[in-house]
């Protein structure tokens, strides 16, 4: 199968495969800074393991770069040897990222699997190029053969991907996607470009490699003094650490060890501290001591075995540090999140600490599920000082167990006594902080009641007055039918309000309230208030009444109604002063020889429903709606409704009116082009109205 054309080529190297090349070096050089970068605040396992793939990568295609741009100037023939070459080296680059994708942290049986596939394919390609030429020419030189393993490494890394779930695993299966993209369009077209751009698209991918596991920047210098004081990641400076170090001097080991938990938490600020004792000969790891410090209390004592928690009882053993990010899939966060009883024990942080005198070592452990401190190298290094801190203490408490001076005793119980007093003062003082702290949340809860009242209030003394300054102005216009329906709608609404406060008016208030209203004479009944609204005639007599205003601004009237339009539910008394307000407020809008359209269209879309929608526009100078819809949607504050014109006035009691009567109003207008309101009322069956006429 052809590969490429393998004719002779300028002896420069096209601009395309070195553009390719340099382009693919130069990303995985971005990744490789960016994850130094991570792993010099961090010096976590993943990190280091991240660092060495990507060295392992960029080195393999910068090798792969000079030989092939040195082979070229030796001879300008793109040789099946140098197809080889860039094929195989994909191969090896593709063992590499799905290494770093799917295995983030280190496994026994995967990384030296791994590097030998690795060193299995450069041993094939050697063997192939130097020794065996003539297989180049056969199946095992083809596309079809490595990009056929290509495929196949590209299937597995994926399903890997998949099942494990990794920190940002999706990236992952996307740059494996596109790199098996690649691989089947080079085998079809028997042509590498295929594969080349699609590493150009994938490689990019390997940028967020540094952020799987995030550490957290520090702070930037240019924030207050003060800021950085309140925010800083340690409680104890050095000098400090000195002076315990000389005074701490305890007999019991196991005092020793739980000072040990207790003063770590204290000194680093760590969320949970434990002490671990290295496995014995049955593979059991116990944890000797711990404290917490948000509860300010010390664990209890655990076994666990030590297959459970490889990576730290690795790193301890061997005496290193061991920094394992929250966002790891190791088996160690899993499974002591389980034992101590945590939904995520958040950062860890280890560091072994050799005890003298028995040839062991401990280590101790730190967590931070609540705070997400994420341990820079700052708190690595505060953390290798307190180890060297407590080797110290042991040296010293086996110095002192031989002789010890009887200076040095009372010293002691002096330190002794007085830590326990100021123990005990410190508790006074959380418990009077407690108290007060509990007394300041009644405080508050009792000012939010009030505030809460005092805006009810507010209300309801808002709601009175503009009811108030609404029936003043009925009264005042002899709307006797209006009237009487606007006091039902306030006693509606007093209804509503008494069923969500509670009455608190004396018994003899209400029994004088109630005789009062037995007593008062009813008013005289209007006999249009008995039988239902005529449209037209109310219509009439209501043009009728303000007809002198109509004739003075020369206002012309379009009437637009059904020959015999059916009789409405409202009664004719209160419709006919409602469509009084509503002509007088068009009048009082219209300019001069101006026009008002009054319409009337009727409904009747089945046997139960039957209305009448009426529409009443003029060609006044309008409203913005915004200052409509504050007035009939009852925003108005008390002031405010004192500055209301007529207009609104009317409009606010009509809205009322109609919406009490099981009606709808609503209204349209527009700045320069006029006002319409449109009124949507229920009228009578034909039988009904046969009847009333």
């Amino acid at each position: 199968m052809s590969m490429l054309q393998t004719g002779i080529n300028p002896i420069n190297l096209p601009i395309t495969y070195l553009g390719y090349s340099l382009l693919i070096i130069l990303i995985c050089s971005i990744s490789l800074a960016k994850v130094v970068r991570k792993w010099m605040q961090g010096r976590y396992p993943q990190g280091f393991r991240m660092v060495q793939g990507l060295i392992g990568l960029t080195t393999l295609r910068l090798l792969v770069f000079l030989l092939t741009y040195f082979t070229w100037q030796g001879n300008p023939v793109f040789s099946p040897y140098l197809l080889s070459l860039d094929q195989a080296a994909s191969l090896m680059g593709l063992l590499v990222i799905f290494w770093l994708w799917a295995f983030p942290e280190p496994s026994r049986e995967v990384d030296p699997a791994v590097l030998g596939l690795i060193i299995i394919t450069g041993i094939f390609f050697t063997v192939q190029t130097l020794f065996t030429p003539s297989l180049l020419e056969g199946f095992t030189g083809s596309m079809v053969f490595w990009q056929g393993l290509s495929i196949l490494v590209l299937l597995i890394g994926c399903s890997l991907i998949v099942v494990r779930k990794p920190n940002f695993w999706q990236h992952g299966l996307a740059m494996g996607s596109l790199l098996g993209i690649g691989s089947i369009l080079a085998i079809i077209s028997s042509d590498l470009e295929p594969l080349h751009l699609a590493q150009l698209a994938a490689y990019p991918l390997l940028l967020l490699l540094g952020e799987r596991f995030p550490i957290g920047d520090k702070l930037s210098t240019d924030q207050p003094e003060e800021e950085a004081l309140l925010r800083r990641s340690v409680s104890v400076d050095f000098q400090t650490l000195q002076l315990l170090h000389k005074l701490f001097n305890e007999k019991d080991p196991d005092g020793i060890l739980y000072k040990i938990a207790q003063a770590t938490s204290y000194l680093i600020l760590s969320d949970l501290t434990l002490v671990i004792d290295t496995p014995d000969k049955h593979g059991k790891i116990r944890i000797i001591a711990g404290y917490d410090l948000i509860r300010e209390e010390p664990l209890q004592a655990l076994t666990l075995e030590s297959k459970n928690i490889p990576l730290l009882t690795n790193y301890i053993q061997r005496g290193k540090m061991l920094h394992i990010p929250a966002s790891s899939t190791s088996r160690d966060l899993s499974h002591l999140s389980k034992m101590l009883q945590l939904s995520k024990p958040g950062h860890l942080l280890a560091v072994p600490v050799h005890v003298p005198g028995t040839n062991k070592t401990i280590g101790v452990v730190l967590f931070s599920p609540f705070s997400n401190r994420p341990w820079t190298k700052e708190d690595q290094d505060y953390l290798r000082l307190l180890s060297e801190l407590y080797e110290a203490a042991f040296n010293y408490h086996l110095a002192t167990q031989k002789e010890e001076p009887e200076s040095v005793k009372n010293t002691i119980r002096d330190l002794s006594s007085k830590l326990t007093q100021l123990t005990q003062d410190k508790q006074t003082l959380k418990d009077e902080m407690a108290l007060l702290s509990k007394e300041h949340q009644h405080l508050l809860m009792d000012q939010d009641s009030l505030t809460a009242k005092h805006e009810q209030l507010k209300v309801y003394d808002n709601t009175l007055q503009r009811h108030l300054a609404m029936l003043v102005d009925l009264s005042k216009k002899e709307s006797t039918e209006a009237l009487r329906k606007y006091i039902l709608v306030i006693e509606k609404e007093i209804q509503e309000v008494e069923k969500e406060v509670p009455r608190e008016i004396p018994p003899e208030v209400l029994v004088d309230a109630d005789r009062q209203e037995q007593e008062a004479e009813p008013a005289p009944e209007d006999p249009d208030s008995k039988r239902s609204a005529n449209l037209k005639e109310a219509i009439q007599i209501c043009l009728d009444d303000i007809g002198k205003q109509i004739k003075k601004k020369k206002i012309e009237t379009e009437l637009d109604l059904p020959d015999n339009p059916p009789l409405l539910t409202m009664n004719h008394a209160l419709f006919q002063e409602i469509l009084s307000f509503l002509i007088s407020n068009a009048v009082e809008e219209s300019k001069a020889e101006g026009k008002i359209n009054i319409r009337t269209q009727v409904y009747e879309e089945d046997q139960t429903q039957h209305f009448a929608h009426i529409k009443i526009a003029d060609q006044g100078d309008g409203y913005l709606p915004d200052d409509i819809a504050a007035v009939l949607n009852d925003h108005l504050t008390a002031d405010q409704q004192e500055k209301l014109n007529q207009v609104m006035t009317n409009l606010y009691v009509t809205k009322n009116l109609i919406e009490n009567e099981g009606g709808r109003m609503w209204v349209e207008s527009k700045p320069g082009e006029g006002t319409i309101v449109s009124l949507l009322l229920a009228f009578q069956s034909d039988e009904n109205s046969a009847e009333m006429r």
